[in-house]
């Protein structure tokens, strides 16, 4: 009797194994041939780190041709932590880039996620890996209270616009209600403008040997309708030789409902010193000395651009001090005019 419950022992056992290993083979071809896993909706992020400096490297070079700020800042916060040191090994690895590219867009990077500024929203990407969906019984228990809140909502926007309705009436005395005062759209502009968001917002870098230099952006509505545009060039250029010796950049908008284009000239400390260079420059537009922070508004018919200078520095040589600029990083905002 011992012998034969030690058989049944040892058969069950290697049965209990056996379907184990049975278990596992079943799994594993079900998991792989049968239904496999199929990934969608992968960011970015989950590349392998050459293939994620692929994609900023196609990032980089989409922001070179198109400049535009809030896509590439969307494609570039969807790579998250590993961001950073996707930017290192492009630029060093830029392959078919060129270092100008680079540094663009670099500096468009500093320029947006310095503290105060309204960071760019994630795209749906980021969105579409996220948690799952809430279970059926936590969406009909928030649903009434959504519909409660909204609904007392409502109400009291009902009351609000009642009340001021009846503010607004006639005296009993059979008065006239004032006139709405009319604001001198000039005065309070910028008050005005302030929470708004810009049409657009650009940033141009001008580094020492670029004389070629000229950056233009164009403006347009929010149905994508063209209004008109803006940029910046070489103003003036002092001494010989190569590379030019850049002192004074123009600062320009055009407005496709005005006459003109509206121009303002930055200047070096040098050049808006010297009064001869001033009165030679003075045609092309009002001179404004040229300093980190120093903010200038172009105002059209229809557009208003502001244009405020990020970062600068001045190059050391033979010439004078702070005579001609080695860098300059000038970051443009259009809104269009109010009633325009």
């Amino acid at each position: 009797m011992n012998a034969v419950g030690k058989l049944f022992e040892r058969k069950a056992i290697w049965a209990l194994v056996g379907g184990v290993v049975l278990g596992l083979v079943l799994g594993v071809l079900y998991a792989w041939v049968v239904n496999p896993v199929a990934w969608e909706d992968a960011l970015p992020s989950h590349l392998r780190p050459d293939l994620r400096a692929d994609y900023l490297r196609m990032v980089i070079d989409s922001y070179s041709v198109n400049k535009n700020v809030d896509q590439a800042l969307e494609r570039y916060e969807v790579l998250g932590e590993y961001g950073q040191a996707a930017l290192q090994e492009v630029g060093e690895k830029p392959e078919d880039l060129s270092p100008t590219a680079i540094q663009n867009f670099r500096a468009m990077l500093e320029i947006s996620m310095q503290p105060g500024l309204t960071p760019s929203p994630l795209g749906t990407a980021a969105s579409a890996a996220g948690p799952a969906a809430p279970s059926s019984s936590l969406t009909r228990f928030l649903f009434p209270i959504c519909a409660g809140t909204f609904f007392l909502g409502l109400v009291l926007f009902v009351v609000v616009l009642m009340r001021g309705r009846v503010r607004g009436l006639p005296s009993i005395g059979g008065g006239k209600a004032p006139a709405p005062k009319t604001k001198d759209r000039s005065v309070d502009l910028r008050r005005a403008m302030g929470p708004v968001e810009p049409l657009a917002t650009f940033h141009t870098v001008y580094n020492l040997g670029d004389d070629l230099y000229d950056d233009s952006f164009s403006i347009e509505s929010s149905s994508g309708d063209f209004l008109g545009e803006c940029g910046v060039g070489l103003g003036d250029i002092m001494g010989s030789g190569e590379p030019s010796k850049v002192s004074a950049f123009e600062v320009w908008l055009f407005d496709k409902n005005d006459i003109q284009t509206v121009t303002k000239v930055l200047m070096s400390r040098y050049a808006y010193n010297d009064e001869a260079t001033r009165n030679r420059l003075a045609a092309k537009g009002e001179s404004v000395l040229a300093e980190s922070g120093t903010i200038i508004r172009l105002e059209t018919a229809s557009l208003v651009v502001e244009a405020r200078i990020v970062d600068m520095s001045f190059g050391q040589g033979p010439l004078p001090a702070q005579s001609y600029f080695e860098r300059m990083t000038i970051e443009l905002k259009a809104w269009q005019q109010l009633g325009a």
